[in-house]
């Protein structure tokens, strides 16, 4: 693997919001080797490519924490298509939409439920060079109660006896597949884009409990999509590792989850998107999320306030919500909903490396982690659009990615 380095660049210290002006990063064998000052000796060998990064900035590779790589999301009803294609081509789908988000700067997604578990063994697919993409932590198929959200990316379990068969299910293809770190999915609540009531929780917190500790049990973490309060209260007391959508969080139950370390992935645009989709999507996803919004709005504020540990998830591949990657709209509301741009970068890169476990490798650009950067034209402190607007070039694990596109 050819060794490079990219000279006289401005690194992106996410860790502690700053820049790092005039250095040189050198990357060998997909890890990065060296981050030093440009005045400092450099003892990298003869053989290594330089990349003149004078004037640019070189920023950690974007990750996503909520995603459906299954789901076309520029039509207005990615389900019912993605149950007529089935699951090859659901997997095909996944894999092009794992490329082209690696080719616009988010180099790992965490696909958060699909059809068949295929996102499982798509990374599987990955792992062993048998084609390329981002990175995927996958959770497989979702778990869900009859009658309950997105059926057609879940595997049905009622009781607690079922739902510790669907874990156990989810451990053993992920052992077979070999996946380091390992998640599940659970769908706490209803949701906007179902038919059904957002406001009950479709488990007990008994049923959750039992879900996050045979998980834990088993060194597996719990994601769970949990739209209104009284979900969301049951997935907290249960011990749920990350809170996905989070719309109406009570701030007493936002002290529990800084005391456990437990994550918000508020995943805001999205019910933006809906709100404005009159008369493109059913009438029952627009209404649930005009609601959404005005209680994200506030529970998002009061988690910033709270300290409650916020991680950039999207829910890339929804109803009406353009093509993947969705990473950069994200930012831009949670920047328009009071996080500073500074705190935005590092809820996209350093935090979802820590809350998926795999910091040692991923999220900072530090020796010994994994080359995947982006070269920017720009300074994404002063702009987010820099992402979109000035990405020159993507990187993962130092091989650049071909900037092509097959439509």
């Amino acid at each position: 693997m050819e060794k490079i380095c990219f000279s006289n660049v401005n690194v992106v210290d996410v860790k502690n919001a700053c820049i790092l002006e005039h250095y040189n990063v050198g990357i060998a064998e997909g890890k990065i080797i060296s981050v030093t000052a440009q005045n400092e000796m450099d003892t990298l060998d003869m053989s290594v490519k330089r990349i003149d990064g004078t004037g640019k900035y070189l920023c950690p590779g974007v990750m996503d924490m909520h995603v459906h790589l299954v789901w076309d999301g520029t039509l207005a009803d990615p389900l019912t298509a993605n149950v007529m294609e089935g699951p090859y081509i659901a997997m095909i789908r996944a894999l092009h939409n794992a490329q082209d988000s690696l080719r616009k700067g988010v180099t790992v997604v965490r696909d958060v439920g699909c059809n068949g578990d295929v996102t499982i063994f798509l990374a599987d697919a990955m792992r062993k060079g048998l084609t390329w993409g981002c990175d995927i932590i996958p959770c497989g198929s979702a778990i869900t109660g009859s009658c309950g959200h997105v059926p057609s990316l879940s595997r049905i379990a009622d009781t607690d006896d079922e739902l510790v068969k669907a874990v156990r299910t989810l451990k053993n293809l992920e052992n077979h597949a070999a996946i380091k770190c390992q998640w599940i999915k659970v769908m706490a609540t209803g949701g906007a884009a179902g038919p059904e009531d957002v406001g009950p929780s479709m488990y007990s917190c008994q049923n959750l409990c039992t879900v996050a500790e045979e998980a834990h049990r088993l060194h597996m973490k719990v994601s769970a999509h949990a739209l209104s309060r009284e979900g969301i209260c049951a997935c907290i007391d249960a011990g749920i590792d990350t809170i996905e959508h989070g719309a109406d969080i009570p701030e007493e139950k936002m002290d529990i989850m800084c005391e456990r370390g437990q994550t918000l992935i508020p995943t805001l645009w999205i019910y933006k998107v809906l709100a404005e989709s009159k008369g493109i999507v059913d009438d029952y996803m627009n209404q649930k999320a005009q609601k959404v919004v005005e209680q994200q709005k506030i529970t998002f504020k009061n988690a910033m306030d709270k300290g409650v540990r916020i991680a950039l998830g999207t829910d890339a591949g929804s109803p009406n919500f353009g093509p993947h990657p969705s990473v950069y709209g994200e930012m831009y509301v949670m920047n328009e909903y009071g996080m500073s741009r500074q705190e935005v970068v590092k809820a996209a890169t350093i935090i979802p490396a820590e809350v998926l476990g795999i910091a040692d490798a991923k999220g900072s650009i530090e020796v010994g982690k994994d080359g995947d950067v982006l070269l920017l034209t720009e300074n994404p402190f002063d702009n987010l659009h820099a992402f979109e607007t000035a990405l020159e070039s993507v990187y993962q694990r130092g091989k650049r990615i071909p900037a092509f596109d097959f439509q």
